[in-house]
């Protein structure tokens, strides 16, 4: 039988590795299974592009899930905080200030944070549903008004 020298690290390593082989044999359980819970995945999204997220003074969590009809739109506004939101159904024309334009279909999530307005528009057949999840200072509303751009052509 050949010998092994361990070094001290060495050891250690092994006493864990040897540790945690005989944690897995004996069946030791470290979680608890949910009980009496019904969960419903209403929205699922990816992010195009993937987001670093960092918001301050967020108090209140609000959800929505918004319907826009054909032809129906958001209205110019901005908000404060942070909403994430998800396309469920249809496919959102996000027109910004700046007078870009974003398409985001089924099945995607974006992010609107900062004073740059918007205007979210069906031009679909078929009605738009979003789900939404505000995180905002207490006291706030969940969004602002705001007059549409006079420099932006959008039709």
């Amino acid at each position: 039988m050949k010998s092994i020298n361990l070094s001290r690290r060495g050891k250690t390593l092994t006493a864990v590795a040897v540790a945690a082989a005989l944690a897995g044999i004996g069946g030791v359980a470290t979680a608890s299974p949910a009980h009496d819970l019904t969960a419903v995945t209403t929205a699922e999204g990816k992010f195009i592009k993937p987001h670093d997220l960092r918001v301050r003074n967020v108090t209140d969590v609000v959800e929505q899930t918004l319907t826009i009809k054909p032809g129906g739109d958001t209205g110019w506004h901005v908000h404060p905080g942070l909403v994430v939101l998800t396309v469920q159904k249809g496919t959102i024309v996000r027109r910004n200030a700046d007078c870009t334009e974003e398409v985001f279909p089924q099945g995607t999530s974006f992010i609107k944070q900062g004073n740059v307005p918007l205007n979210g528009v069906n031009e679909g057949t078929e009605p738009i549903e979003l789900h939404l999840t505000y995180l905002k200072p207490k006291g706030t509303p969940l969004r602002y008004e705001r007059e549409a751009p006079r420099y932006c052509n959008f039709d």
